[in-house]
């Protein structure tokens, strides 16, 4: 990372606001250049995940992706980066008997009481994304800042 270090923020999401639009406005908003989720709590009443493709499987992108509405869940963990180029997350939910749902943040992550999240931006580095035709998604390319 070299000497420049990290730079952090927290900001906190109120009831009703959706969580991956609201980082990414946040990102854009500071113009941070390489920013990564370094904690969340806080819980959430609905969500749309993305899910990885079981193995063998010839699964279409839209037959990964699950809506979970008015269900209240607790926020365990949120990982990702994140830059004005786009964002890459991942959550993991608590439901009220102990079980988990996690996957790819797609969005309508609908804030239900407050959702407390600290972000790092690493000063030597900008997130970029590219186009991977071997994935067929848009993946994280890391450049050094001058």
């Amino acid at each position: 990372m070299g000497t420049r270090g990290v730079q952090v923020y927290t900001v906190r999401f109120l009831p009703g606001q959706e969580l991956k639009s609201g980082l990414e406005h946040f990102v854009k908003q500071r113009q941070l250049q390489a920013a990564f989720i370094m904690t969340c709590v806080g819980s959430v009443q609905s969500a749309t995940l993305r899910f990885a493709t079981p193995a063998g499987e010839n699964t279409s992108k839209t037959e990964m992706v699950k809506s979970f509405d008015n269900e209240n869940f607790e926020i365990c963990s949120l990982v990702g980066t994140l830059s004005p180029m786009g964002s890459h997350l991942h959550i993991v939910l608590g439901r009220a008997d102990g079980s988990v749902v996690a996957g790819h943040v797609v969005g309508n992550v609908t804030v239900q009481t407050t959702a407390e999240v600290v972000i790092g931006e690493s000063m030597a580095e900008i997130y970029n994304r590219k186009y991977d035709p071997f994935t067929s998604y848009n993946e994280l390319a890391v450049l050094k800042r001058e």
